[in-house]
C-alpha cells in the first residue's frame, strides 16, 4: 500500500523533504527486514537503476525551494525525487490565499493532476495522498486548498490526510490569519483528516526538551519529520513488535 505526498509551497516542501529523508533514515535498521521494507515501499519506488525514488510531487509559485530539496535529497546519496515530478514558477502568490486559489491554481490545474496520477499510476495499490503545507502564506494555503479540492475530485475514494504547519502567533505574514481561517474552512469539508503542527508548541520542544539554543526553521521542521513519522509509518508487520526507532517527543 503505497502514499503519494504532494508537497505545496516553501513550508510544504521543506518539511516534506526532512519527513521523507527521516522515514528512510528509520529504515535502514537491518534488525527488523519487514517493517523497513513496508516503510520504504509505501512512500518511495524502485527505478530502473534500483535508486530509491520519492513518490512525491513538488509544486510551487517559485523554483528556489524546490531546487534546494531535490538537491537536499540527491546529495544525501540515500534517495531523490523524479526527474519531473515537480512543477513551479516564476511568480508567487505574495501571501495572497486568493492569488493561490483562485489564479494559480485554476491556471496550473491540469499539470498538477498529471504529475499526480503519474505517481499514482506507479502505485501497485494507492493507500492515500498526503498534502503537506503552511496555512500562513498564498501558496501552500491558497494552492493547497485548490489541489486537495481537485484531488478529492479526481480519486473521490482515495484517502486524503492534510498536513498543516500553523504559523507562530506573532508570523510576519500581516493577513496569515485570514488565510488560515480560510483554508480550514474549505478543507474541513475536502479532507478525511486533517493533522496541524503549531510552530509555537514545536518551538518549545526544540527548547525545552531538546535544550536548542538557536532554534531554526531546519530543528522545528526536523522534530515535526520525525512526529509525522511516529504517526505515518506500519505499524505492525512480522518483526517489528509495535516498536518505532524515534522519540515522537
Amino acid at each position: 500500500m503505497s502514499v503519494v505526498t504532494v508537497q505545496l509551497g516553501q513550508c510544504g516542501n521543506q518539511v516534506g523533504q526532512q519527513l521523507l529523508h527521516s522515514l528512510l533514515c528509520d529504515a535502514q535498521d537491518g534488525q527488523r527486514k519487514e517493517l523497513c521494507t513496508a516503510s520504504r515501499e509505501r512512500f518511495f519506488h524502485q527505478d530502473t537503476h534500483g535508486e530509491l525514488v520519492a513518490r512525491a510531487v513538488l509544486i510551487d509559485m517559485e523554483p528556489k525551494v524546490i531546487n534546494q530539496s531535490i538537491s537536499r535529497a540527491a546529495r544525501s546519496g540515500m534517495w531523490r525525487y523524479g526527474e519531473t515530478s515537480h512543477f513551479s514558477q516564476k511568480q508567487g502568490s505574495g501571501n495572497n490565499w486568493a492569488n493561490g486559489f483562485c489564479v494559480h491554481g485554476p491556471a496550473h490545474r491540469e499539470v498538477v493532476e498529471e504529475l499526480v496520477r503519474r505517481e499514482v499510476e506507479r502505485c501497485d495499490r494507492l493507500s492515500g495522498l498526503l498534502a503537506m503545507m503552511s496555512v500562513a502564506g498564498g501558496t501552500g494555503s491558497g494552492v493547497g486548498t485548490y489541489v486537495t479540492q481537485c484531488l478529492r475530485d479526481v480519486y473521490p475514494k482515495s484517502f486524503i490526510l492534510n498536513h498543516l504547519t500553523w504559523p507562530y502567533g506573532t508570523g510576519e505574514v500581516i493577513v496569515q490569519n485570514y488565510n488560515s481561517v480560510l483554508t480550514l474552512a474549505h478543507l474541513y469539508q475536502l479532507s478525511d483528516a486533517i493533522l496541524v503542527h503549531e510552530n509555537d508548541t514545536v518551538h518549545q520542544i526544540c527548547s525545552q526538551l531538546l535544550n536548542i539554543k538557536h532554534i531554526s526553521f531546519a530543528d522545528v521542521n526536523s522534530v515535526i519529520a520525525h512526529q509525522l513519522g511516529s504517526v505515518l509509518q506500519p505499524a505492525l508487520t512480522a518483526d517489528s513488535q509495535g516498536a518505532y526507532s524515534r522519540n515522537p517527543l
